[in-house]
């Protein structure tokens, strides 16, 4: 993993950057051709209301030139920052690589002032849940996706206090006697 280098980048090159994505993500992701031309349909259809997209930040784990791995997000409101996209190939996986790149986000959103981090995984990425699990992500929420299915939502707090909030908010009261 020594080898790999994690750099901050404004866009990926296509149509490359699309068939990896592709490639890491077809064991989980279940499309149909019914789901892809609805799914065509949407894009080609939607404006953005006027509302501008919070700006993209991007990071690429690299092994020399080639790309092995990424993630991408922005912030969102009341200063969460929100990690939308993840993938390392397969050969890279299981060394390392979505280890740093987590950091590198959470050095990024620390930075840039966030209060916690939150992302939604396919409840098939077991690898990527307990990799977060692991990091201190807590599940803080389920939700369904046409194109996903059942997403679990994962939320990183920064400060123990938000995070004692969180528990005590979100976790049954258990008296002290039990």
């Amino acid at each position: 993993m020594n080898s790999v280098a994690i750099r901050h980048v404004e866009k990926f090159p296509e149509p490359d950057f699309s068939r990896l994505s592709r490639e890491v993500f077809a064991d989980i992701q279940q499309s149909s051709v019914e789901l892809a031309s609805t799914l065509a349909a949407e894009s080609s259809t939607s404006t953005s209301g006027g509302l501008a997209h919070p700006p993209m930040y991007r990071l690429g784990a690299y092994l020399e030139e080639e790309l092995v791995g990424w993630s991408c997000g922005w912030m969102e409101r009341g200063n969460v920052f929100y990690m939308a996209n993840s993938g390392v190939v397969s050969t890279h996986r299981r060394r390392g690589v979505y280890s740093s790149l987590l950091s590198a986000i959470r050095e990024y959103a620390s930075a840039n002032g966030a209060v916690a981090i939150r992302s939604q995984h396919s409840v098939l990425n077991n690898p990527v849940i307990i990799a977060k699990l692991q990091a201190g992500f807590h599940v803080s929420g389920l939700s369904q996706s046409a194109q996903m299915g059942t997403l679990v939502e994962l939320t990183f707090h920064f400060s123990e206090k938000r995070h004692g909030l969180f528990r005590t908010r979100s976790l049954p009261y258990v008296t002290p006697d039990a």
